[in-house]
Protein backbone atom coordinates (compact mmCIF):
# COMPACT_ATOMS: atom_id res chain seq x y z
CA UNK A 1 0.00 0.00 0.00
CA UNK A 2 1.42 3.64 -0.78
CA UNK A 3 0.23 5.72 2.15
CA UNK A 4 0.20 9.66 0.88
CA UNK A 5 1.22 12.09 3.69
CA UNK A 6 0.55 15.61 4.10
CA UNK A 7 2.45 18.03 6.55
CA UNK A 8 -0.32 20.42 7.60
CA UNK A 9 0.78 21.27 10.87
CA UNK A 10 3.07 24.00 10.96
CA UNK A 11 2.03 27.14 12.91
CA UNK A 12 2.12 29.44 9.62
CA UNK A 13 3.63 32.30 11.52
CA UNK A 14 5.56 34.01 8.59
CA UNK A 15 2.52 33.76 6.41
CA UNK A 16 0.49 35.22 9.26
CA UNK A 17 -2.48 33.10 8.58
CA UNK A 18 -2.92 28.82 7.84
CA UNK A 19 -1.44 28.06 4.85
CA UNK A 20 -3.02 24.96 4.59
CA UNK A 21 -6.38 27.06 3.44
CA UNK A 22 -5.10 29.49 0.62
CA UNK A 23 -6.93 29.72 -2.03
CA UNK A 24 -5.43 27.22 -4.85
CA UNK A 25 -6.95 26.14 -8.20
CA UNK A 26 -10.69 25.66 -7.06
CA UNK A 27 -10.19 24.88 -4.00
CA UNK A 28 -7.49 25.00 -0.79
CA UNK A 29 -3.85 24.04 -1.16
CA UNK A 30 -4.93 21.03 1.08
CA UNK A 31 -7.49 20.04 -1.19
CA UNK A 32 -4.84 20.70 -4.25
CA UNK A 33 -2.06 18.01 -2.15
CA UNK A 34 -5.04 15.56 -1.01
CA UNK A 35 -5.73 15.41 -4.74
CA UNK A 36 -2.23 15.03 -5.96
CA UNK A 37 -1.52 12.15 -4.12
CA UNK A 38 -4.70 10.58 -5.12
CA UNK A 39 -3.83 10.88 -8.64
CA UNK A 40 -0.42 9.64 -8.22
CA UNK A 41 -1.80 6.38 -6.93
CA UNK A 42 -2.07 6.66 -3.36
CA UNK A 43 -4.28 3.99 -1.67
CA UNK A 44 -4.67 6.41 1.47
CA UNK A 45 -4.05 9.58 2.14
CA UNK A 46 -3.47 11.21 5.54
CA UNK A 47 -3.01 14.83 6.49
CA UNK A 48 -0.88 15.57 9.89
CA UNK A 49 -2.75 18.87 11.42
CA UNK A 50 -3.09 19.21 14.89
CA UNK A 51 -6.95 20.18 14.91
CA UNK A 52 -10.00 17.16 15.07
CA UNK A 53 -10.58 15.04 12.12
CA UNK A 54 -6.70 14.96 11.03
CA UNK A 55 -3.56 12.75 12.46
CA UNK A 56 -2.35 14.39 15.50
CA UNK A 57 1.16 14.38 16.73
CA UNK A 58 2.26 12.41 19.35
CA UNK A 59 5.49 14.80 20.51
CA UNK A 60 3.56 17.97 20.07
CA UNK A 61 5.39 20.94 19.08
CA UNK A 62 8.61 18.86 17.39
CA UNK A 63 8.06 19.76 13.95
CA UNK A 64 7.71 17.95 10.63
CA UNK A 65 8.92 14.96 11.77
CA UNK A 66 6.24 14.82 14.23
CA UNK A 67 3.98 15.13 11.89
CA UNK A 68 5.30 12.25 9.68
CA UNK A 69 5.95 9.76 12.83
CA UNK A 70 2.05 10.23 13.54
CA UNK A 71 0.89 9.50 10.15
CA UNK A 72 3.20 6.55 10.31
CA UNK A 73 2.05 5.30 13.46
CA UNK A 74 -1.63 5.66 12.63
CA UNK A 75 -1.52 2.91 9.95
CA UNK A 76 0.42 0.22 8.38
CA UNK A 77 1.77 0.67 4.83
CA UNK A 78 4.45 -0.79 2.56
CA UNK A 79 5.76 2.46 1.10
CA UNK A 80 4.93 6.58 1.44
CA UNK A 81 4.97 9.87 -0.22
CA UNK A 82 5.39 12.66 2.12
CA UNK A 83 4.55 16.12 0.75
CA UNK A 84 3.90 19.31 2.38
CA UNK A 85 1.03 21.29 2.06
CA UNK A 86 3.04 24.64 0.99
CA UNK A 87 4.75 23.22 -1.88
CA UNK A 88 1.70 24.41 -4.47
CA UNK A 89 3.61 24.00 -7.94
CA UNK A 90 4.69 20.61 -7.38
CA UNK A 91 3.69 17.80 -9.57
CA UNK A 92 2.66 14.45 -10.64
CA UNK A 93 5.45 14.02 -12.83
CA UNK A 94 7.84 14.99 -9.91
CA UNK A 95 6.01 12.78 -7.58
CA UNK A 96 5.57 9.96 -10.02
CA UNK A 97 9.37 10.06 -10.78
CA UNK A 98 10.32 10.22 -6.87
CA UNK A 99 7.98 7.13 -6.20
CA UNK A 100 9.91 5.07 -9.40
CA UNK A 101 13.07 5.80 -8.25
CA UNK A 102 12.51 4.81 -4.75
CA UNK A 103 10.82 1.71 -5.86
CA UNK A 104 13.83 0.85 -8.26
CA UNK A 105 16.10 1.48 -5.67
CA UNK A 106 13.93 -0.30 -3.14
CA UNK A 107 15.12 2.29 -0.57
CA UNK A 108 13.91 5.97 -0.03
CA UNK A 109 14.73 8.86 -1.55
CA UNK A 110 15.01 12.59 -2.44
CA UNK A 111 15.88 14.73 -4.94
CA UNK A 112 18.90 17.02 -4.67
CA UNK A 113 17.16 19.76 -4.71
CA UNK A 114 15.03 19.45 -1.55
CA UNK A 115 14.37 16.98 0.92
CA UNK A 116 10.74 17.45 0.48
CA UNK A 117 8.92 15.76 -1.44
CA UNK A 118 10.19 12.54 0.34
CA UNK A 119 9.82 8.72 -0.53
CA UNK A 120 9.69 6.48 2.02
CA UNK A 121 10.25 2.81 2.42
CA UNK A 122 10.89 0.06 5.10
CA UNK A 123 7.66 0.90 7.14
CA UNK A 124 9.15 -0.85 10.58
CA UNK A 125 12.57 0.94 9.97
CA UNK A 126 10.83 4.91 9.63
CA UNK A 127 8.73 4.36 12.74
CA UNK A 128 11.68 3.04 15.16
CA UNK A 129 13.93 5.87 13.81
CA UNK A 130 11.40 8.60 13.60
CA UNK A 131 10.63 7.79 17.14
CA UNK A 132 13.98 7.62 18.22
CA UNK A 133 15.09 10.68 16.96
CA UNK A 134 12.33 12.70 18.44
CA UNK A 135 12.50 11.21 21.83
CA UNK A 136 16.68 12.20 21.31
CA UNK A 137 15.19 15.66 19.98
CA UNK A 138 16.35 15.61 16.33
CA UNK A 139 13.70 16.64 14.79
CA UNK A 140 15.48 16.98 11.03
CA UNK A 141 13.69 15.44 8.16
CA UNK A 142 17.06 15.51 6.44
CA UNK A 143 18.83 14.19 9.74
CA UNK A 144 15.87 11.66 9.40
CA UNK A 145 16.46 10.75 5.72
CA UNK A 146 20.38 10.42 6.65
CA UNK A 147 19.64 7.68 9.64
CA UNK A 148 17.73 5.65 7.14
CA UNK A 149 20.42 5.84 4.47
CA UNK A 150 18.09 7.41 1.99
CA UNK A 151 19.35 8.15 -1.60
CA UNK A 152 20.08 11.31 -3.09
CA UNK A 153 19.14 11.61 -6.37
CA UNK A 154 19.15 14.40 -9.01
CA UNK A 155 15.62 15.45 -10.40
CA UNK A 156 15.55 14.71 -14.24
CA UNK A 157 15.72 17.29 -16.79
CA UNK A 158 11.86 17.44 -17.12
CA UNK A 159 11.35 18.37 -12.92
CA UNK A 160 11.27 22.05 -13.42
CA UNK A 161 13.41 23.61 -10.10
CA UNK A 162 10.32 25.31 -9.57
CA UNK A 163 8.06 22.52 -7.99
CA UNK A 164 10.30 22.91 -4.92
CA UNK A 165 9.04 26.13 -4.34
CA UNK A 166 7.90 26.39 -0.69
CA UNK A 167 5.73 29.27 0.26
CA UNK A 168 6.20 29.99 3.64
CA UNK A 169 5.67 34.36 2.97
CA UNK A 170 3.05 36.65 1.38
CA UNK A 171 5.57 37.07 -0.94
CA UNK A 172 6.61 33.34 -1.82
CA UNK A 173 2.86 32.93 -2.34
CA UNK A 174 3.07 35.47 -5.08
CA UNK A 175 5.84 34.58 -6.60
CA UNK A 176 4.18 31.18 -6.98
CA UNK A 177 1.03 32.44 -8.30
CA UNK A 178 2.90 34.29 -10.69
CA UNK A 179 4.71 31.17 -11.89
CA UNK A 180 1.33 29.23 -11.67
CA UNK A 181 0.38 31.42 -14.29
CA UNK A 182 3.49 31.07 -17.06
Amino acid sequence: MLLGIILAGGQSRRMGFDKALLPWQGGTLLTHAQQLLIDVGCDRVLVSRNEPDYIEDHFHGQGPLAGIHACLSHTVCDEAIVIPVDMPLLSQACLNTLISQGRLLKNSCYYSDSVMPSYLAHYHDLVAISRHRLEHEQRSITGFMRAMSATVIDPPQHIDKHFFINTNTSEQWAHAQQLKNL
